[in-house]
Order: C-alpha cells, then structure tokens, then sequence
C-alpha cells in the first residue's frame, strides 16, 4: 500500500507587506500632505514656511489624536515631520536628488519658428497665417478645417 503525501501550500510574503504597514504610510502621506496644505494657507516664504510647515504638522497631528488614536497622531506627526525637513533641505540649498524640482530642467527662452539668418535674426515675414476664407464664415462648410485655403 502506497503512502500519500499531503503538501501543505504555505502562505509567503517575501516582502513583509502587511496591513499594519500599508496602514502606517498611509497615515505618513496624509501627515505630509495635511502640512503642506495647513501650512500654504498662511502664505509664508523661506524659514517661515519650514516653521509653518512644522506647526501644521503638529495641529494634524492632534486632529489626528481625536479621530484616530495615538497610533494615528504619532504616524501623522512623522509625516509632517518629514514634510518640514524637505523643505528645511530645499530652503538650505544643499542638492538633493530626487528633491531638486524638475531635475535637468531649467528656464530657457524658446521662441517660435521664424524665417532667420545663421545669425539668428528674423527676416520678414516673421509669422505665416492661412489666408482668410471666401464667404461668409462657415455657412455651408459644417466639416470642413478652418485652416483649408483652397475650396
């Protein structure tokens, strides 16, 4: 008589993902968000705005303690926390990456496609339009471009 093998399926979670955790970001995201959004109705520049965003970080935080517990605030307040401390980080001028804005982007004059010389002047005419339409309007041409010159 042959013996049966029972294969017991095991639960992995290779990660650590549980509720707990997910829960907690979730409390550091609305702790972020919350202070940034408090501290922006008063408006305030430089080290005001870091001092404004550490206040509001605080007031969530005891909003958070009413509605949902100490776990709650204490998670909020760590967002908050860490809201002030990019901005404190920003304000210093220390590069960052990933917290610098728009990375390699930077303000540059882009001016529109003319007719110009190798020096970069432009020649007239600067700006081509389409030549205005025959008739009145649209009347009769439900369909057709408004940029189509010839009928």
């Amino acid at each position: 008589m042959a013996h049966k093998r029972h294969h017991r399926r095991r639960r992995h979670n290779p990660f650590g993902v549980n509720g707990s955790l997910v829960k907690d970001v979730a409390f550091n995201a609305a702790g972020l968000a919350g202070a940034n959004w408090g501290a922006s109705f008063l408006g305030q520049s430089g080290w005001l705005d870091v001092l404004a965003t550490a206040g509001a970080a605080i007031a969530v935080s005891y909003a958070g303690k009413a509605v949902g517990g100490a776990g709650a605030s204490e998670e909020l307040l760590k967002g908050g926390i860490l809201a002030a401390i990019i901005k404190a980080i920003k304000q210093t001028g220390v590069s960052v990456p990933g917290l610098s804005g728009m990375g390699l982007y930077v303000n540059s004059y882009f001016s529109a496609p003319t007719n110009s010389d190798a020096y970069g002047r432009a020649t007239a005419p600067t700006i081509m339009l389409p030549a205005p339409s025959k008739g009145s309007g649209m009347a009769g041409q439900r369909y057709r471009s408004r940029y189509q010159t010839r009928f």
